[in-house]
């Protein structure tokens, strides 16, 4: 798994409550303002409107992100070696590197793709459930990474196995550095 469901699920649950109240809101001032609005009313509506109305461009935005990180875990599912190049991602989405770059920062502030860690030196994500490399490592340096229960941030050692502190999960760290 390279998505967290229960931080995607809480998060995707709290937008829809806002989304509710917010397109609610549009059509509640809207047609106040229309009703009952006089020259002096009239602003007040505006900016309510206006504030329900970006809450509904940021819920949009928000499913757009969940869609496209969804459809990037059918990639990682789909991989056999641990090693994903960007371009590969990126074509299957249909987006430039650029764009991913957003969405895969987008995942990692919000806590949602785990189990994997993006290589900027090889511009690649690697699989930490799937990665071996050949490569033995002298001083196995520690690799940052998140839980793939609960998300939390880890530093685990390249090329192990260690027990998330919070939920008692076991995490595989990738055997490279990353940038």
């Amino acid at each position: 798994m390279y998505i967290n469901r229960t931080k995607l699920f809480i998060q995707l649950g709290l937008w829809s409550i806002i989304e509710v109240f917010a397109f609610t809101g549009i059509i509640v001032f809207i047609g106040t303002a229309i009703e009952y609005g006089d020259l002096n009313t009239i602003p007040v509506f505006i900016l309510f409107t206006l504030i329900a109305l970006a809450l509904n461009l940021n819920y949009l935005k928000t499913m757009f992100y969940v869609g496209k990180l969804k459809a990037m875990e059918d990639v990682f599912r789909a991989d056999s070696d641990g090693s994903v190049p960007v371009k590969d991602v990126a074509g299957y989405l249909h987006m430039t590197p650029e764009k991913l770059t957003r969405l895969r920062r987008y995942g990692e502030k919000k806590k949602i793709l785990v189990n994997l860690v993006y290589d900027a030196q090889g511009d690649r994500f690697i699989l930490s459930d799937r990665f071996r490399s050949m490569d033995p490592v002298k001083d196995r340096p520690f690799v940052g990474m998140s839980c793939p229960g609960c998300g939390a941030n880890l530093k685990i050692r390249a090329n192990t196995t260690g027990v998330c502190p919070y939920c008692d999960r076991q995490v595989t760290a990738p055997n490279i550095v990353v940038s």
